[in-house]
């Protein structure tokens, strides 16, 4: 079985014994378990998260988008091997019966060989199969996961009515301290700010700046603002526009959900995502301890490499 693997890499690599240069035709990017991917897959899979990064109007360096193929690259072949040792199947009437229905629903497919379709379709059934075995049947969802899962929801929800005191210019420090001292002894924000905020709407609008949901302010100023209580003052912030001293005045939480007491439509709707949730970290902690038993070995690209 070991010669023949390493004959099957010989081939993909095109060496010829004839031949004192090698001619590099393709070459093995990856093996994991003997099972490998080629540097064309490969560059395949980093053109395509390239053109969705694009497409999403994100930026990835280079080497994050190199990484993060790896890693998914890894997983797959993991998942292929742990498949492949434990003989999960896929029938062949099944697969064809897929790639029918592919066919049927994208009309673009219809040049794409049925070879490359049914391995492709084949790979994803004994993958499934081998998730639902070793980690869907371990996976549970109680009580504890859905509340967890709705009070977060319900984070998500709230909104916050803010207010602020705005300084810039000289004794930053020392007008911070007297904005401290006299909201600790009761002063009424909408107060000071109109005494001695640098905002010149402050003297109009006592310092309110509106009604917020996450997502919706400067970065700097959610991370801060979306942890206060209602009523707190927050420490002295930073930002390009001067020194912020925020307070969220009120809060809103529309269409706000009882965690406590869920009907049976919202409870299954949180029991679903919860599920998806726990799997998921189950899926990432089932794939790293195959990682720690398996041989994996990264070639680096060929010098010159263009696919």
């Amino acid at each position: 079985m070991k010669k023949l693997f390493w004959l099957l890499i010989s081939c993909i690599l095109g060496i010829s014994s004839l031949n004192a240069n090698p001619v590099i035709v393709d070459g093995i990017y990856l093996i994991v378990n003997q099972q490998i991917f080629t540097f064309s897959e490969a560059e395949e899979a980093m053109n395509a998260l390239r053109q969705q990064v694009l497409q999403e109007g994100r930026t990835l360096d280079e080497a994050e988008i190199v990484k993060r193929v790896e890693q998914r690259l890894i997983a797959e072949l993991l998942l292929r091997s742990r498949a492949k040792t434990l003989k999960i199947k896929a029938s062949s009437d099944e697969v064809q019966e897929r790639v029918g229905l592919l066919r049927e629903q994208n009309p673009q497919l219809r040049n794409v060989k049925d070879k490359i379709l049914q391995d492709q379709i084949a790979d994803d059934f004994r993958r499934q199969r081998l998730l639902a075995r070793e980690v869907d049947s371990k996976v549970r969802v109680g009580e504890e996961e859905i509340a967890k899962l709705c009070k977060v929801q319900t984070v998500k929800l709230r909104q916050i009515e803010l207010a602020q005191i705005l300084l810039r210019g000289e004794e930053i420090s020392e007008r911070i301290n007297i904005i401290q001292d006299q909201f600790a002894q009761g002063m009424a924000f909408e107060e000071m700010a109109r005494a001695l905020s640098d905002d010149p709407a402050a003297e109009r609008n006592g310092g309110r700046l509106g009604l917020f949901r996450k997502g919706e302010l400067l970065p700097e100023i959610e991370n801060v603002a979306f942890k206060l209580k209602v009523g707190q003052l927050s420490d002295p912030l930073e930002t390009e526009f001067g020194t912020h001293l925020l307070v969220v005045q009120s809060e809103a939480l529309p269409n706000a959900l009882k965690c406590s007491a869920l009907n049976e439509s919202q409870r299954k709707k949180f029991e679903e995502e919860a599920f998806q949730e726990v799997r998921q970290q189950a899926i990432e902690n089932y794939i790293a301890e195959l990682r720690e038993k398996a041989q994996i070995t990264v070639n680096p690209f060929p010098k010159g490499w263009n696919g």
